[in-house]
Parts: structure tokens; sequence; C-alpha cells
């Protein structure tokens, strides 16, 4: 799946390593391709909290 939403601190957080390579996130909607599919859908259920809460981790990388 393509990404369509700008990457954010979680995901960056949960991938530290390639934080400044966005090609490593393009493939996926939301985390990288460091993580399992498992882990993924773990971030992507933290990241839908993390927005309902207001937390700054669900903002976008400047």
């Amino acid at each position: 799946m393509a990404r369509t939403q700008l990457i954010t601190r979680l995901e960056v957080a949960a991938c530290p390593t390639h934080r400044t390579n966005v090609g490593h996130y393009k493939d996926h909607d939301v985390g990288c391709d460091c993580l399992t599919e498992e882990r993924r859908s773990e971030l992507a259920r933290r990241l839908e909290d993390a927005r309902a809460e207001g937390n700054p981790l669900a903002d976008p990388v400047e």
C-alpha cells in the first residue's frame, strides 16, 4: 500500500535508524520497511490513539 499520510514522529521513533530516508516509508501507509506487518498494525493502533489524545507524537515530522 502506498503512503497517503505524512510520516509522524511516532513512526520515526519506531525506526530511528532510517528517519532521514523518506523512501524507507513510502510503501507503507504506517511504518516502514523494517517493521513486520504485525508491528505496523500495532503502530497503526498506537498512532490512532495518539491522534485521538492529541499527543504530539502523532504530528508529522518536519
